[in-house]
């Protein structure tokens, strides 16, 4: 969710009031897209500098900058280590995530990334429009890249899982047969399949299941004192655009038309767990996350 190469909420050379006396500018450096055609994480990044916008009287000004593409687990590494390439990260929260990193627990997608369509060849269309349970939808191959946590929650629920190293191989790894269904979330699917129509013509996007499962997608932030200060803004800033509507207006303007042609309603909602999910998240904060029933 084309990326832009730059985000740049102030001049490079301010420093944040609340964080003076701290060196250098308040600088937050993320994951860059795979390729050109890789849109998948710019609400994001346009949440994250809306985030950083509410709070720049308090805290200052800053740059939002990509780096290099790297995957999820590598990311994560770049996160622990000490001077690493990015130093935020916005990713779906696990056991072992919540132990190395800070979430910023207000969901950047109000849940939305949890409820799953599948791209599936065309002529395979017939086959789930007979699926009414959870067991006959696991007579399905799913196809997810390998360091997904996604991988782990369909084998818990009992699917066979295909994974490949590489997102972009997903794609014709569906087309030549070797898994049956590419598991996405409602928020990529239709620009993944925009931007492999031209290559795979019979690939389209399942018409009448939503598969659900718990899945809570954070900023997050090292545990040193610079992560800390980060962690601070953010956790400010979020809350705020949460309390004054501005989330939900971007939610609702980025994902709202969306949500309406793939028609989320009327589609039959299987639900699984999430092991991975730690206890202690806002699930009771129902204003934060979205349902598609309401």
């Amino acid at each position: 969710m084309l990326r832009r190469r730059l985000l740049l909420g102030a001049c490079g050379s301010c420093v944040g009031l609340a964080g003076a006396d701290a060196p250098g500018p308040w600088q937050f450096l993320h994951n860059g897209p795979e390729s050109a055609d890789d849109r998948r994480y710019d609400y994001h990044w346009q949440v994250l500098r809306a985030a950083l916008e509410a709070t720049r009287a308090e805290f200052g000004g800053y740059t939002l900058e990509p780096v290099s593409h790297m995957t999820e687990s590598r990311q994560v590494l770049e996160m622990q280590r000490p001077g690493g390439l990015i130093n935020t990260l916005v990713l779906d929260s696990t056991r072992a995530l919540e132990r190395q990193l800070m979430p910023v627990k207000v969901p950047v997608d109000k849940g939305l990334l949890g409820y799953r369509l599948f791209l599936i060849r065309a002529r395979d269309q017939a086959r789930f429009s007979q699926v009414r349970t959870l067991d006959e939808l696991r007579r399905f191959v799913i196809g997810q890249q390998a360091d997904w946590a996604d991988v782990a929650i369909y084998r818990a629920a009992g699917f066979t899982v295909v994974g490949s190293s590489a997102y972009r191989a997903l794609f014709p790894m569906l087309m030549a047969g070797r898994f049956d269904a590419l598991g996405r979330g409602v928020t990529e699917v239709e620009q993944e399949l925009a931007a492999q129509r031209q290559r795979f013509p019979g690939m389209r996007i399942e018409s009448e299941l939503l598969l659900h499962y718990p899945l809570a997608v954070y900023f997050w932030f090292a545990p040193s004192d610079e992560g800390r200060r980060r962690w601070q803004r953010v956790s400010a800033g979020m809350r705020q655009i949460s309390a004054d509507g501005t989330l939900d207006r971007l939610f609702k303007r980025e994902f709202g038309e969306v949500v309406a042609r793939l028609g989320l309603r009327e589609r039959r909602l299987l639900e699984i767990p999430n092991p991975l999910l730690p206890a202690g998240q806002p699930f009771e904060q129902t204003g934060l996350w979205f349902d598609p029933r309401r």
